[in-house]
């Protein structure tokens, strides 16, 4: 069903509702301190089963690391610790050898980062108070595929100069960039047959462990679903309130599906879902249609972030609840979901009228 006066009438509105929303105290809430197991793929599993126990300080409603955290080997030695704001590495992390000397001092701020200190195996430095060149693995997604692949660069003074070449998997070159002083200069994009030159820095995830402990990826032979981990796990406090969520939040939860479904600008498929106290979906119903192959990817979709969902709670109690999934797509619908506070975004009747 096409969005009709959503789009042409209440976008204006949904920004009148944004600049009251910055108005209101939010509801803050205070990140508490949790005991996070993984086995060797660093999926959450139980204690048992672990070879790295992580402590850190984690905001249950959006579900995201958010604080300091720490992790140790089967040994009790810290490998790895740094800070987390609100979902995001941020900060000086730094991961380190059995015998504690360290590995990697990595700084992450605005997006962006700087390698400190590098140190192999030899104990070789390959970059050392921010200077240096060095060679690391990277990983990316491609039409929502995890890739990994290789990359080579300098550092001077903690920033970024030089040429900067990024590999596939296959050593395959794939983008070149250049920089001075800290600042991109270019970027080249390869194909087989040509290249391209790009406006923007490559994005790249330095960790793969990273992605698996942000998404709350999850041992299958321990767990149906990330949630039985947090209710073996957590005890939530007696006045502890949320509705249904997702790694991230639900808000990430939109994003997902409105990019990965493919829905038409200014169209609107609307899913209802009732969701039991553990977090697993009962019904779902198309309550607001784009057309039959779309409806139906839109679902098959879902399924695939189904098993982390998170059940809505109120005071302290897990409890069943519906849920009212919008996705649509194009800028504006992109725009609108980095700007509506969640509340509206859920509200069915902001999209029905």
């Amino acid at each position: 069903m096409p969005l009709k006066k959503f789009v042409a009438f209440k976008f204006s509105l949904l920004l009148s509702i944004t600049l009251l929303a910055q108005k209101k105290k939010p509801d803050y809430y205070e990140p508490g301190k949790i005991t996070f197991y993984y086995n060797v793929n660093w999926e959450l599993t139980t204690q048992e089963k672990s070879v790295v126990k992580r402590e850190a300080y984690f905001n249950l409603k959006d579900m995201v690391f958010d604080g300091v955290y720490s992790d140790s080997n089967a040994d009790g030695k810290v490998v790895e610790e740094g800070y987390y704001a609100h979902g995001k590495k941020s900060g000086m992390q730094t991961e380190y050898y059995n015998d504690r000397s360290i590995k990697s001092t990595i700084e992450y701020t605005g997006g962006d980062f700087i390698i400190w200190q590098k140190m192999n195996p030899d104990k070789t430095y390959e970059v050392i108070r921010g200077t240096g060149k060095f060679t690391a693995n990277y990983y990316y997604f491609f039409d929502w595929y995890l890739k990994s692949g290789t990359m080579t660069g300098e550092f001077l003074n903690g920033k970024k100069v030089g040429q900067w070449t990024y590999y596939n998997s296959t050593k395959v070159k794939t983008d070149v960039e250049h920089y001075k002083n800290g600042k991109l200069i270019d970027r080249y994009v390869f194909t087989k047959n040509d290249s391209a030159a790009a406006t923007s820095g490559k994005e790249i995830i330095l960790s793969v462990n990273a992605i698996l402990t942000e998404s709350l990826a999850f041992d299958k032979t321990a767990f149906t679903n990330t949630n039985q981990f947090f209710e073996s796990q957590v005890a939530y406090p007696a006045d502890f309130n949320r509705t249904v969520t997702y790694p991230g939040g639900i808000r990430r939860l939109l994003f997902l599906l409105s990019e990965q479904t493919g829905v038409p600008e200014n169209n609107l498929l609307m899913i209802k879902l009732k969701i039991d106290e553990h977090g697993q979906i009962l019904k779902t119903n198309v309550i607001v249609s784009v057309d039959e192959d779309t409806d139906n990817r839109g679902l098959e979709v879902l399924k695939l972030h189904e098993p982390r969902l998170a059940p809505a709670f109120s005071n302290g109690k897990p409890i069943a609840s519906t849920i009212y999934l919008p996705v649509s797509g194009g800028e504006k619908w992109l725009k609108m979901l980095q700007e509506a506070p969640t509340e509206w975004l859920l509200d069915p009747n902001n999209f029905l009228n």
